[in-house]
């Protein structure tokens, strides 16, 4: 037998028992939640056209997508976001609804993970998009989801674990960086400092440049520009006479005053390093996190030139949450095991239909006998652990 017939790909995983349970009942208590506050919830096929996810404002590139090619030999591939879908369905069977849109998901996502990363190539992913409205309500009713989601996260590791999320402003650091005149790849390299709160490693910038010492300056100090809101205060010495990063500060302080008045900035600190994606989002960025999780379990902001490319002028603002990474969590703290019959009924062939109706009226997890002889239907049960046996 060949070893790939019992292996599976590099990224998947295969799911038993408790951990199935774990993922369908965080999903859906999140999706009601949701849906209790306006969201419609919408399915999208796990397989699209390529075309729909290749756009200049794409959060993934192609190297991140599994492809495949249908009957007519068009490019398609595993769905790998679910804001892409959604723009799509804004722009045609949702195109003459009313504006805003709201939308929830809870399906999975298919993704090329790259190197030893660990992180799994398929994964539930929860979450909500705001298509249109008020760009700064918008913005908060984002916010306050997102923050009750952490919220109900908690409960499901019985209430005691913190959660904060960050929030931050993709053009504050894109108009600082900007004005410095990198190279794309210097470009690149800065973002990754900055992003990983590196700054030490500066040594790719040549000493030659004529603005290497303001560079430099800003990578050292964004990753420093994080806490409550005298971190504004904090940033505004270093953006003196840049517009468009002190307009970023104006709506981050606007912003934060809401939340604090509504108090809810408890669990809300400001993180102006935040950079990743900065072709993608616009505005307002965000990540969330659970205690003891290992990474960010929610990620979202506010992406204003994504459904250009399906023709709509809307704004958006929405979030996505890692459900599988929650689940692995709570699946190491405390497994569950499957749930098992509580009863199992041992019964002669044409006496099924007496069988059956005893199942439809016993009112727990109640199992048939695939054994011929009533002695292994008893040492099956012993061995299950199931201690009422029926006799029909």
């Amino acid at each position: 037998m060949k070893t790939f017939r019992k292996n599976i790909p590099d990224g998947m995983r295969d799911m038993i028992y408790g951990e199935i349970k774990t993922v369908r009942e965080i999903g859906s208590g999140l999706i009601n939640l949701y849906r209790s506050r306006g969201y419609a919830e919408v399915v999208t096929p796990a397989i699209e056209y390529f075309d729909v996810f290749n756009i200049p404002s794409s959060v993934l590139g192609e190297e991140n997508m599994f492809k495949l090619t249908d009957k007519s030999g068009k490019l398609v591939v595993l769905r790998p976001d679910n804001t892409t879908p959604m723009a799509r369905i804004a722009s045609t069977r949702l195109k003459n609804a009313p504006r805003p849109i709201k939308l929830c998901y809870n399906q999975n996502v298919f993704r090329i993970m790259h190197g030893y990363s660990g992180k799994r190539g398929e994964f539930t992913q929860t979450g909500i998009e705001i298509l249109g409205g008020d760009t700064f309500k918008a913005d908060v009713e984002c916010i306050v989801n997102a923050l009750d989601s952490l919220r109900e996260i908690s409960e499901y590791f019985g209430g005691s674990a913190a959660y904060k999320l960050e929030i931050g402003h993709a053009g504050f650091a894109r108009a600082l960086i900007d004005g410095l005149g990198l190279d794309e790849t210097e470009l690149e390299m800065a973002l990754g400092y900055i992003e990983a709160k590196n700054s030490s490693s500066i040594e790719f910038l040549s000493a030659s440049r004529g603005n290497v010492d303001e560079a430099i300056k800003l990578i050292r100090l964004l990753p420093r520009l994080f806490g409550g809101k005298e971190v504004l205060d904090r940033a505004r010495t270093i953006c003196s006479g840049n517009a468009k990063a002190c307009g970023a500060l104006d709506y981050l302080s606007q912003l934060y005053s809401v939340l604090e008045k509504s108090g809810l900035a408890e669990n809300v600190t400001i993180d102006l390093s935040i950079v990743n994606d900065m072709d993608y989002y616009t505005g307002l960025v965000f990540r969330g996190y659970a205690d003891g999780a290992g990474e960010a379990v929610i990620g979202g902001g506010r992406y204003d030139n994504l459904l250009s490319n399906f023709g709509e002028d809307l704004g958006a603002t929405g979030f996505g949450i890692n459900v599988s990474v929650i689940a692995d969590k709570l699946a190491r703290l405390a497994p569950k095991e499957e749930e098992g019959a509580k009863c199992i009924i041992h019964y002669e062939p044409q006496n099924l239909a007496k069988a059956l109706e005893y199942m439809e009226k016993s009112g727990d997890i109640c199992e048939l006998s695939c054994f011929e002889k009533y002695e292994d239907t008893v040492e099956y049960a012993k061995v299950k652990g199931i201690e009422k046996i029926i006799r029909v």
